[in-house]
């Protein structure tokens, strides 16, 4: 089951959000998402420094799991950030992400004139062509 979905710009800031089968709501979601933002930036220098050798995009940091979730991670080579929780019974979503990057953002958001870089994704094309994705997903709402 696919909880919900975040996408950071380079900065660090949220620009797009969605929730969809998540049981318990967050109190004030923007902490939330500082939050997150901060655990991966850390998760990945950790990873970067503690490896004993040289990490590249394939073998990179992409998931990580816990006993309630399970973290799927992508980022682009312009940094940004591609972030699915999920179930924690779910496959590796990373090939997912890097499909909503390539064929649905890129497509949607970064060649649509109207929409300034780095900030807040509002395109309605975007956003139901990603829900399209997302819930023809196996692992959507299993």
């Amino acid at each position: 089951m696919i909880y919900n979905i975040y996408i950071f710009n380079k900065d660090g800031t949220c620009i797009y959000n969605e929730d969809w089968n998540k049981k318990k709501q967050s109190q004030n979601q923007s902490e939330d998402q500082k939050l997150l933002f901060g655990m991966l930036y850390s998760l990945k220098a950790f990873i970067t420094s503690s490896s004993p050798k040289k990490i590249d995009d394939k073998t990179g940091f992409h998931c990580y799991k816990t006993s309630t979730y399970k973290l799927h991670y992508y980022e682009t080579l312009s940094c940004i950030k591609f972030i699915i929780m999920s179930d924690p019974n779910v496959p590796d979503l990373r090939d997912d992400l890097k499909k909503i990057y390539s064929q649905i953002f890129v497509e949607y958001v970064i060649k649509n004139p109207i929409y300034k870089p780095g900030t807040t994704v509002k395109c309605d094309t975007f956003i139901n062509q990603l829900n399209l994705y997302l819930k023809q997903m196996p692992s959507f709402s299993s």
